[in-house]
């Protein structure tokens, strides 16, 4: 079975030179370069910066040219026929003379028309909807910058998770390894003992069967890594038979976060409260926006024209200016109406962020019980340790010594190695509770920018 081990020792030497190095840090980067989500809820950041360059243009004249060319073929002369009005004198009686109109033909045949112009519209006053319209284009920008923040958090979290868990499970392997050796070791020593005639040959079955169970879980235990491995290349962006090693390790005696002012730093600071006032914001806006649309409206027009009917008459230019305005009189209370429907969704708005506010408040009261259970188990689990390696070195000697069974040790080992793999479960489980509590006091990933991106 010493090969077997060498086998192993080899196998691990030489992936650890074939490994690329990754660190938290690293692997944070990597995924949020890489993430799907994160680049679409960007694209829906430079989509609400372009509606607000958008916005910016209603205040600036449009400029708009129009032109237009009519040929009617089947078109004729059109003739006028002659006529004649007989005089009046001042006292309205006929005189006896005539005045006549001879008559006359226009030449429309194939008529031919031709228009063109170039008009400038300017709106002077619109009751304030254009500066509401630019406010809501702001508070756009505002709530999708806050939305890439979110999926950034949510990004980094199931980053650190993947991370951490192949940190705490890399060790559980050294830990696994060392438990074979154990029996191993065990099982030799057993065989000897056997061969003297000092023990039956079903305590040396005892620690084969036990240590044949240890490999298979091995085993086991390197394909769970390998799928470990795997869905953190898938997170980072990396192919997912690339070797990758983590180069960070579990701190092993940790100390307890300060967690004082939490709530009030989530309400400060989550992306989910500042989307949701930004919300609140927009329905405000767009209620004096609806309320605008019943004020008077003021625009002014200038316009340069360019007119011409071949054969009828010469082509002339034409400049125009002129104002509109637009006052509302009756519209049936729909502006009573409109205004009720406006004041509602203001309220839904400002109903869904109290809501909110209350599900982040328990919701970071719950990211500080899973923080404070976290520590409180690495305690146990260390203590559990010490004990355990208490045990088996005890348990060991008296072996040595007659004063224990087979049962014995193989039980001491087996809690052994059970008490090392909780103390390192709990380590990475800290981490990982640490990363929940940031996350949900919203400063897990303060330093993102977008303009940098």
């Amino acid at each position: 079975m010493k090969h077997i081990i060498i086998i192993f020792t080899l196998i691990i030497g030489f992936q650890a030179i074939a490994q690329q190095q990754i660190s938290l840090e690293e692997s944070r980067q990597m995924a949020l370069d890489y993430n799907k989500s994160l680049k679409s809820a960007k694209l829906k950041y430079q989509e609400a910066e372009a509606q607000q360059k958008e916005a910016r243009t209603a205040y600036l004249p449009s400029i708009d040219g129009t032109a237009s060319a009519i040929f009617i073929p089947s078109m004729e002369n059109i003739s006028i026929p002659g006529f004649s009005l007989p005089v009046m004198d001042a006292g309205g009686n006929e005189t006896g003379n005539t005045v006549g109109f001879p008559g006359m033909e226009l030449n429309t045949e194939k008529l031919k028309y031709y228009n063109g112009q170039v008009a400038m519209q300017l709106p002077i006053y619109a009751g304030g909807q254009i500066r509401y319209a630019n406010k809501m284009a702001d508070k756009g920008v505002e709530i999708a910058g806050q939305a890439y923040q979110l999926q950034s958090d949510e990004v980094v979290y199931n980053t650190d998770n993947a991370y951490w868990q192949i940190v705490a499970f890399k060790e559980q392997l050294k830990v696994a390894y060392k438990y074979f050796e154990m029996l191993d070791s065990l099982e030799q020593q057993m065989t000897y003992m056997y061969e003297l005639g000092l023990t039956p040959k079903s305590e040396q079955l005892i620690v084969t069967v036990q240590k044949n169970e240890a490999q298979l879980n091995l085993m086991k235990a390197e394909n769970a890594f390998k799928i470990m491995k795997m869905n953190l290349c898938q997170i980072v962006g990396l192919d997912l038979n690339t070797n990758i090693d983590v180069s960070d390790s579990l701190n092993n005696d940790p100390s307890l976060l300060v967690m004082s002012n939490s709530v009030d730093q989530a309400l400060l600071n989550r992306s989910e409260i500042k989307m949701l006032d930004g919300q609140v914001s927009i329905s405000e806006l767009q209620k004096k926006t609806d309320m605008s649309a019943y004020k008077p409206q003021l625009g002014a027009q200038v316009s340069y024209g360019y007119t011409e009917v071949p054969d009828v008459f010469d082509g002339e230019t034409l400049t125009q200016a002129s104002a509109q305005l637009s006052i509302p009189l009756v519209h049936w209370r729909e502006k009573k109406h409109k205004k009720n429907a406006a004041r509602l969704r203001v309220e839904q708005a400002r109903l869904q962020l109290d809501e909110t506010k209350e599900f982040v408040q328990l919701e970071v009261q719950q990211y500080m019980i899973r923080v404070n259970e976290a520590y409180e188990a690495i305690l146990l689990a260390r203590k559990s340790k010490d004990e355990a390696d208490e045990s088996l070195s005890e348990v060991t000697a008296s072996f040595e010594a007659g004063l224990n069974t087979t049962t014995d040790v193989l039980n001491a080992q087996a809690a052994w190695q059970n008490a090392n793999a909780e103390l390192l479960n709990a380590l990475a489980s800290y981490e990982i509770a640490k990363t929940a509590y940031f996350k949900g006091i919203g400063q897990l990933n303060n330093d993102l920018s977008l303009t940098n991106k």
